[in-house]
Order: structure tokens, then C-alpha cells, then sequence
């Protein structure tokens, strides 16, 4: 297991609780279960609501994980077809910025992440558990395991995330 996550989250993470020793397969049905648990997890949320702690609102959360899902899903494919293992970084805030996350609606980012989960699944899928590596300019090398629990804890601690918003705003 990569040490990048333990050691920044701790083991479990200090918030969410995940625990990066999950096993390769349940990571990978945490994400295939995302757009039916962050389906049931918004029910009744209309998008907006903000916690006065966190700097994004439900829907753009859920736009993140779709979007987080599709650029590790890219990064995979890109080995999968032979292309060499060095992905490179991304700021995840400049991203919301570039997409306008403010502006999509909730059931569009559920949609995406209904899109992004699947094209992830795929390519997890068609990925060789044992010699799938990346190459991350901050991370290190990257098992495919450790990309599968690093994505799954973005989607778990996410989900917290969300908890704690609508815990806040809702009576």
C-alpha cells in the first residue's frame, strides 16, 4: 500500500473514518455503489446547501467525485492501451473554478457521476491488479490497489462531507 494517504488522512482517516487497509474489492464496490448511495444520500437536497465550514456546495461535492473518478479512469485507460505510467497533477479547486460547479445542477452532476463510476468500473476492470503502475508527480508510484483506495476514499470522505452539510441545514 502506498504510504501518501495514511499519511496524510492517518489510518483511518481522522474524519471520515475510512480505512485504507479496505481490500481491492471492496474499494472497487464502494465506487460502483456511489450513484445509488450518493442518490439516496441527496434525496430531498435541492444542490445548494452549503456547510459554513466547507467551501463547496452538495452538488458541486458530487461534482467533484464524478470528476475525480473520470481523470483517475483517463489516467488508467492511458495504461491500459501502453502509454506510459506518469500522469500528472491537478488542482482540484481550479477545476470547480474552470467547470463552473456552482452552476450545475444536482441531478446533472449525479448523472455525471452515474457516467464516471461505470467508465471507472470498466477500466479497473480491464487493468492488471498486479502490474498496473502510475507515476504521480506528488504521490509516487501507484499500484493499481492504491488508486482504488485512494478513489474510494475521496468518494467515502466526500460522502461525510455531504452528511455534515445537510446535518447542518436540515432541522
Amino acid at each position: 500500500m502506498a504510504a501518501w494517504g495514511p499519511s496524510l488522512y492517518g489510518d483511518p482517516c481522522r474524519q471520515c473514518g475510512f480505512a485504507w487497509s479496505i481490500r481491492f474489492d471492496d474499494g472497487v464496490a464502494i465506487v460502483a455503489g456511489l450513484p445509488d448511495a450518493y442518490g439516496d444520500l441527496v434525496a430531498g437536497a435541492s444542490g445548494d446547501e452549503r456547510h459554513p465550514d466547507l467551501g463547496w456546495s452538495v452538488a458541486e461535492y458530487v461534482c467533484h467525485v464524478a470528476d475525480n473518478l473520470r481523470i483517475w479512469a483517463e489516467r488508467l485507460a492511458g495504461t491500459v492501451e501502453g502509454a506510459p505510467p506518469e500522469v500528472g497533477g491537478y488542482d482540484e479547486n481550479e477545476l470547480a473554478e474552470a467547470r463552473h460547479y456552482e452552476l450545475i445542477p444536482l441531478r446533472a452532476a449525479k448523472w455525471s457521476l452515474l457516467r464516471a463510476a461505470a467508465d471507472w468500473g470498466d477500466v479497473v476492470a480491464r487493468s492488471d491488479r498486479v502490474g498496473t503502475v502510475l507515476v504521480h508527480p506528488e504521490r509516487g508510484r501507484l499500484q493499481l490497489a492504491d488508486v482504488v483506495r485512494s478513489n474510494a476514499h475521496d468518494a467515502f470522505h466526500h460522502a461525510w462531507d455531504i452528511r455534515r452539510t445537510l446535518g447542518a441545514v436540515r432541522p
